[in-house]
C-alpha cells in the first residue's frame, strides 16, 4: 500500500468515525435527510431556500429532496411555499423548525469541539487548509459530490430496453 493509500484510509476512517459521533450525540428527532434540510435552512437568508437551492446544497436529485421536504412538513418541521418559477417551490423552518435547528446547531458544534479536541488552533487551520485542497483536487477530477439516484425500471420494459428487461411479456 502507497502513502496516499494509507494516508486516504486514515483520512477516511476518521471521517467515518466523525459522522458516527455526530449521529451518536445528535439530536433524534429527525427523519432521513431532514436534519440536512433543517440545517441548510437554518444557515439561508429567512431561514428559507428554494427546492432549487436545496437540490445544490444535498447534492440530491429532485425527487430526493422533494420526499425528505414532504418527510419535514409532515414533522411539523418544514412548510412548502409557493415559488415564481415553473417547478419551483421555496422551503422554509416552521416555527417547531426553527426551534429544532437551534438544538441541531448547537448540538453539532459540542460534538464538532468534541472531534477535534486536543488539536492547537493552528493544527486546525492547517486540517482546513489541506480539506480545501484535498476538495478542490477531487472537485478538479470532475467530482463534486452529488449523489446519483439509480434508475428504476416503472415504465414498461418495451418502451425503453426489452432485451435488458428481465420480465418479458
Amino acid at each position: 500500500m502507497t502513502q496516499a493509500q494509507k494516508t486516504v484510509a486514515k483520512m477516511k476512517k476518521a471521517t467515518d468515525l466523525a459522522k458516527l459521533a455526530f449521529h451518536k450525540n445528535g439530536p433524534k428527532s429527525f427523519k432521513n435527510g431532514v436534519g440536512a434540510v433543517v440545517v441548510a435552512l437554518a444557515g439561508a437568508e429567512n431561514n428559507t431556500l428554494t427546492n432549487r437551492e436545496l437540490i445544490d446544497v444535498l447534492g440530491m436529485g429532485r425527487k430526493g429532496v422533494k420526499s425528505i421536504v414532504k418527510k419535514g412538513v409532515r414533522a411539523e418541521l418544514l412548510v412548502m411555499g409557493e415559488a415564481d418559477e415553473k417547478k419551483t417551490y421555496t422551503v422554509s423552518l416552521s416555527e417547531e423548525g426553527k426551534k429544532v435547528a437551534e438544538k441541531r446547531m448547537s448540538s453539532d458544534a459540542a460534538v464538532a469541539e468534541k472531534v477535534l479536541a486536543g488539536l492547537t488552533e493552528d493544527e486546525l487551520k492547517a486540517l482546513e487548509a489541506i480539506s480545501d485542497k484535498i476538495i478542490l483536487n477531487v472537485k478538479e477530477m470532475g467530482i463534486h459530490g452529488k449523489k446519483k439516484v439509480a434508475y428504476k425500471h416503472n415504465h414498461h420494459c418495451r418502451k425503453h430496453a426489452p432485451k435488458n428487461c428481465k420480465k418479458r411479456h
